[in-house]
């Protein structure tokens, strides 16, 4: 589980966690990581350009830490999106089993990054007979995709490929601006590949890997002959697990990601992070004890720019010993994790949570966390030419209260929050102490992310369905100004309904008024969109499967000067072999 990286059930859980599963992403349609995200409760997303941003709680999107199958993905780029974070348009939806969304501080148990959560992605895993699979569909703008792969399990073996591609014209992301071509097209290919093998009762290893390239168009500052991005994500992990008595189990990971950049401005870049964890878990009679030794490697090179800049490269390390322990008894159950990070740029970092919960009533439990978490520097921003060494790791303390209750057809929950975070990291034109002289970066003082979300489940005869509200305010506690790009108010809603062998779905997302910049001068109006997805088994293989976004055909913007694409229709067509 995402929580603890110790798999718990789901109901074990104190922290604030949603899963989406393979079901859901078919049903749905979904065509983008930031699609699927967009509706859970808590989170807001945004796409422009050849980007997107994922806010959990209204923490900076470089603050969601991603894993994929157990790798860590993060761009040590500093320039985008100010400070790295993911490159959420390189997952590919095809390949994703299952996704895993942790609310809330995270360092205590996966290190630096996960100041605002975690994002857990996991590509899909054989487990019985031979299951082949195959999808097809296509969209407005000539959106194309297919996917294709094999999933089962055999002799001790069990493996799982997979093989998509997606294709389209694109639109006119920037209407402002005199460009040719008047549409941003972008082809994405992709394969995943997961293989186990149990050795003994008592002794398995995993391989896996995955593979997304990303070429796509873009426009420039000022107009003109719009540039090629190219963009690669790879991903591998290596892991052994063993039972060595029925309390004692460990676990030992390798880990590699590469995230590589090159458009035609030119600018050419790559990140590398590698990882080896050592796990160890001992189930006591009165909970479960964890303790983790991680190393983890950052390599960062950029060529010489079209702008100037040129080439470099840093690296660093980091060494971190987590502990953990959690134990469930009668009504109570608590959770707890220490973690010390020694890093070779700027020293040691401690971090720690502690959450408890108590069921005060049948199908009721009331929960109460703090955490701490940090965010090490990229290594663009400390090597790069408008960088110091100087930069101190971004850092926050964040409580909660919440309540939650589950019977089954319906469930409730309740979570206030306050996240205060130091030492974020901004950048300035006019500082004096500018290296470069007109630009670089730097530590200022502090924000604050006071919010609440209410969401719910309910099933009503044939209809189910779903609602959450979200209510924030991002700010910065110097300027006293807004955040920029995050709603005070967020609101999603949804109800399914089954007819036979169609289910038909419908989404209404409200997004409150943002100020597309720091100085609250850009005023973004809010604006509310209308979703409708419907699904068709044709028999016990074949699925037919529509989806209608934004079916007002609403203008919005998400960024300013980003047009947003309007209305769009989507329909594919699902083969999964079924015994």
């Amino acid at each position: 589980m995402t929580a603890t990286r110790v798999q718990q059930p789901i109901t074990d859980v104190v922290a604030d966690v949603s899963i989406i599963d393979r079901e859901q992403i078919d049903r749905l349609g979904a065509t983008s990581v930031t699609q699927l995200l967009a509706t859970l409760p808590g989170l807001q997303a945004l796409s422009f350009g050849d980007s997107s941003r994922i806010y959990i709680r209204g923490a900076e999107s470089r603050m969601t830490a991603l894993y994929v199958d157990g790798v860590r993905v993060d761009s040590q780029d500093g320039v985008s999106a100010l400070g790295g974070g993911v490159p959420w348009d390189l997952v590919p939806v095809s390949q994703i089993d299952r996704i895993e969304v942790l609310r809330g501080p995270a360092s205590a148990v996966y290190g630096s990054d996960a100041m605002g959560g975690v994002v857990q992605i996991f590509t899909r895993r054989g487990e019985a007979a031979p299951m082949p699979y195959m999808n097809l569909g296509a969209g407005s703008f000539n959106l194309k995709n297919a996917s294709a792969g094999v999933s089962g399990a055999q002799g001790g073996w069990d493996y799982a490929l997979g093989l998509g591609y997606e294709s389209s014209d694109g639109f006119n992301t920037r209407p402002d601006l005199i460009h040719t071509p008047n549409h941003e097209a972008y082809a994405q290919k992709n394969a995943s590949l997961r293989l186990g093998y149990q050795i003994a009762a008592a002794h398995r290893v995993e391989l896996s890997a995955l593979d997304s390239q990303l070429d796509s168009h873009y426009v420039p500052w000022g107009g003109g002959t719009d540039y090629n991005a190219r963009g690669n994500l790879t991903t591998s992990a290596l892991k052994w697990k063993a039972q060595w008595t029925e309390a004692y189990s460990t676990s030992f990971t390798l880990t590699r990601s590469r995230i590589a950049k090159q458009d035609d401005v030119p600018y050419d870049y790559q990140t590398i992070l590698e990882s080896a964890l050592f796990e160890n878990k001992w189930r006591l009679a009165g909970g479960t004890l964890t303790a983790a030794l991680e190393q983890k490697k950052d390599e960062f090179a950029s060529k010489a720019s079209g702008f100037g800049d040129p080439a470099f490269q840093g690296k660093r390390t980091q060494n971190g010993l987590a502990l953990g322990y959690g134990t469930s008894a009668g009504r109570h159950s608590v959770q707890l994790n220490l973690r010390s990070d020694k890093d070779s740029l700027f020293g040691s970092r401690q971090t720690g949570s502690a959450a408890y919960a108590y069921a005060f009533a049948p199908k009721w439990r009331a929960t109460v966390s703090s955490g701490t978490a940090f965010r090490a520097p990229t290594l663009e921003q400390i090597y790069g030419p408008y960088g110091s060494a100087q930069l101190a790791p971004e850092s926050n303390r964040s409580n909660e209260l919440g309540v939650r209750y589950e019977n089954g057809a319906s469930t409730f929950k309740a979570v206030a929050y306050r996240n205060a975070i130091t030492n974020l990291i901004t950048s300035s034109q006019t500082l004096a102490t500018c290296s470069a002289g007109f630009f670089c970066y730097y530590n200022v003082g502090q924000a604050s992310l006071r919010g609440a979300t209410i969401s719910g489940t309910h099933v009503l005869g044939q209809y189910a369905l779903r609602a959450s509200l979200d209510v924030l305010d991002p700010r910065n506690d110097i300027t006293g100004k807004v955040l920029n790009l995050r709603a005070k108010q967020a609101l999603s809603a949804g109800a399914e309904r089954r007819l036979g062998a169609w289910r038909y779905g419908a989404d209404v997302q409200v997004i409150g008024q943002r100020f597309d910049d720091a100085a609250n001068t850009t005023v973004l109006p809010g604006y509310a969109l209308l979703n409708l997805n419907a699904s068709h088994q044709l028999d016990k293989d074949w699925r037919l499967v529509m989806r209608l976004n934004n079916a007002g055909d609403v203008a919005y913007k998400q960024v300013a000067n980003y047009a947003t694409p309007g209305r769009t229709i989507y329909v594919g067509l699902q083969w999964q072999a079924r015994p």
